[in-house]
């Protein structure tokens, strides 16, 4: 489960509570330019803030905003899936371009109307499509889809000529992870205890790979709220619950519907 802070408890037990939402765009901590290129100084990427939650759009600009974020692709429970998430936005069109496949980093976090909690981190997300049209107010709104890390894993498995087949199960989502740059959760390692081997995958995309693995444990991967790889066993699923869930809710909506944590 998320960590949260005490705050963040009282405030979601009271009766009178709402959750306000925020969204970074941009590149985590590197300048960008208006095609999503990272801009060099001599070979090395200049360094920005990286753009979080108390320098994110808030509800002046956001219209609305919502998060699919499930652990099955299908809508009964099955394992050996790499699951991607996916985020849908409409908003006022900022000031500055939104890059083309730009990161979006939702935040969420809980307030009384006079408290308000930390603000939690509900996934990391690339533009995908973006369309701008005017209301009747004259206002230009841009609609935009995106999808999580997951879907950088739809390529062939990497070329690797430094590691010896077979590979053991962590050794090898490690290889996968670094071949798109991003982290593994520390609950996957928790949970990978069984040190299978796995041969050369030809033939085979990354993200079938994974599901490959994620089969052996009996789960699924997916990206966690921090952005990370994270393996959840059919066995990890809340037990309090009825519905199929992921530990963090499967919807996140601001607009017409309600957000759930």
């Amino acid at each position: 489960m998320q960590n949260v802070s005490e705050l963040y408890e009282d405030i979601v037990g009271s009766p009178n509570h709402w959750f306000e939402c925020a969204l970074a765009i941009g590149d985590s901590g590197r300048l960008i330019t208006q095609t999503g290129d990272v801009i060099l100084f001599g070979n090395t990427a200049i360094l920005v803030d990286s753009g979080g939650a108390e320098t994110a759009f808030r509800e002046e600009i956001l219209m609305s905003m919502s998060i699919s974020h499930s652990v099955f692709n299908e809508n009964y429970p099955v394992v050996g899936s790499a699951v991607s998430g996916e985020i849908d936005i409409k908003m006022l069109k900022p000031a500055s371009e939104i890059p083309r496949k730009a990161r979006l980093a939702p935040f969420v976090r809980a307030t009384d109307g006079e408290r308000y909690s930390e603000w939690l981190p509900k996934g990391v997300y690339y533009v995908d499509t973006r369309e701008t049209s005017h209301n009747s107010n004259g206002l230009d709104i841009v609609v935009i889809h995106g999808y999580d890390a997951m879907l950088m894993f739809e390529m062939n498995y990497p070329s690797d000529d430094a590691n010896n087949y077979p590979m053991l199960d962590t050794d090898m989502v490690q290889f996968l992870a670094d071949s798109i740059s991003i982290s593994v959760d520390p609950r996957t390692w928790e949970r990978m205890t069984e040190e299978y081997e796995f041969p050369l995958p030809i033939g085979y995309s990354s993200r079938e790979v994974l599901g490959m693995i994620a089969a052996s444990y009996g789960g699924n991967f997916i990206i966690s709220d921090e952005g990370q790889l994270l393996l959840i066993r059919l066995a990890d699923l809340p037990r309090e619950t009825n519905l199929l869930i992921t530990e963090y809710g499967d919807y996140i909506v601001f607009g017409e519907d309600r957000i759930m944590v």
